[in-house]
């Protein structure tokens, strides 16, 4: 469970900054933020590549999530992680398991907090602009204020749409995670029952309810 809970903390939250940072920077990400929430439902088709040279580790795999108000459905590293409006679910069929969890929105980081990551805990500035795949991105670059895990993190935008192209997160142990959206789809029929947990399908799970 550790692992994955660290990798949907890493991936859906690097993401809340104080105000003492570049106004181009701000700004930008701001109108990042206006758009997403501007969206009635969104679904986001990522690559996810863990590597770390010191010790020989280089993976990479497909990720999707959707959003839908403050709801949302991802799947990744071979989990199901489901966030209903009020309980979270976290499936994990290789060990027939499932964790269950209320959540805080004020303080606690999931999926729902991926394009809302400016308001507190990094500095940030306007990094590199760069030519990738066709578009145009402009890297904000963050600086953690009080972890002792992360070194930095590059927040890729594409400056045509306004939307978060990539992700890059450098640790302090050398360990790179890189995000990058492959596919971005807004506004299209989502059923109301992919945000729900339906315990019929995981009757032979051993539910874990972590409250």
């Amino acid at each position: 469970m550790k692992k994955y809970a660290s990798f949907i903390f890493i991936f859906f939250s690097l993401i809340t900054l104080i105000a003492q940072n570049d106004p181009k920077a701000r700004e930008l990400l701001e109108e990042v933020t206006r758009k997403f929430e501007s969206y009635e439902n969104v679904t986001v088709d990522f690559v996810y590549e863990l590597y770390n040279p010191e010790a020989g580790v280089k993976q990479e795999t497909n990720g999707k999530v959707y959003f839908k108000n403050n709801k949302y459905h991802a799947e990744y590293m071979g989990i199901i992680d489901i966030f209903d409006g009020k309980k979270r679910y976290v499936i994990v069929p290789e060990n027939q398991e499932v964790n269950v969890m209320t959540v805080n929105e004020e303080e606690e980081v999931t999926p729902a907090s991926m394009f809302d990551f400016y308001k507190k805990g990094y500095r940030f500035k306007m990094d590199i602009k760069q030519p990738a795949g066709g578009r145009t991105v402009q890297y904000i670059k963050l600086f953690p204020i009080n972890d002792n895990e992360v070194d930095y993190v590059l927040i890729g935008i594409d400056i045509k749409t306004k939307n978060i192209y990539k992700i890059i997160i450098v640790q302090k142990n050398k360990t790179r995670i890189t995000i990058r959206i492959r596919k971005f789809t807004t506004n299209v029929p989502l059923s109301d029952r992919l945000f729900v947990f339906d315990r019929t399908k995981y009757a032979d799970y051993f539910i874990n309810d972590l409250d």
